[in-house]
């Protein structure tokens, strides 16, 4: 049975749109028996404010312990891709300071186009060296060439979220991370299993994700939150 020890992607209060704190968040991951969060506040792009860059992201690893309860915390950023040319809203100076940085496309942000824009899109991430896991890629809203740019996330080391909380919510999302997974399983990309949770009840949801991962036999090597040790050196930036 395939298993994710570590939830990858988590809101709190600070995503204004999410209803919990770290705290609140981190009991419940403890009671679920994960052994580590990452917060994964969103950037200003979908409305938390100027200030935020450094008065919430750059503060995080002086005032968040690394172990809360006995769950590693990871301090994380999910940020908006800004344009088509695959600009995020949120300046490295910043990221520097975050152990794990999501990219995602968020239809608040950036309008819906063409396949060939969301192409673009991706492999420009893609090439980012700032950008370690591919948000919630699975949303039909911003369709694209899946083996092309699965390739290349292969070619550029991203790691690919299979977010759990996209399947019921987000256009097509089954079929499309089904189709991503079945690529990331044949070219050997790595991805994270995650719950997206905004409200603390959710957190280590993953049951969705896991039961179609697990009917396409997807390897459990290829997880990189399968366990804390496996997942703290999957990313060059985490604070030992």
């Amino acid at each position: 049975m395939l298993q994710a020890k570590i939830d990858t992607h988590t809101h709190t209060l600070a995503s204004v749109h999410a209803y919990s704190t770290v705290m609140e968040n981190v009991k419940v991951a403890k009671e679920k028996g994960l052994t580590g969060l990452v917060v994964t506040d969103h950037a200003p792009g979908l409305g938390t404010g100027e200030t935020f860059p450094t008065s919430y992201f750059g503060n995080m690893r002086k005032a968040i312990p690394k172990v809360v309860n006995g769950i590693r915390v990871f301090k994380g950023i999910e940020t908006s891709i800004t344009d088509y040319n695959g600009n995020i809203d949120m300046p490295t100076y910043t990221l520097n300071k975050l152990d794990i940085v999501i990219a995602s496309c968020h239809e608040k942000v950036l309008k819906p186009a063409t396949n060939k824009e969301h192409d673009q899109i991706w492999e420009a991430v893609a090439k980012n060296p700032w950008i370690d896991i591919i948000g919630h890629c699975g949303n039909d809203n911003y369709a694209f060439s899946h083996e092309k740019i699965i390739k290349l996330f292969k070619q550029y080391h991203k790691i690919v979220e299979i977010n759990s909380s996209s399947f019921p919510y987000r256009k097509n999302a089954r079929k499309n991370c089904r189709d991503i997974a079945l690529l990331c399983k044949k070219y050997g990309v790595r991805v994270t299993v995650s719950s997206d949770a905004h409200f603390a009840s959710n957190i280590g949801n993953f049951t969705e994700a896991l039961k179609m991962l697990e009917e396409i036999d997807f390897p459990q090597e290829l997880i990189v939150n399968r366990d804390l040790e496996t997942f703290s050196s999957a990313f060059p930036r985490i604070e030992k």
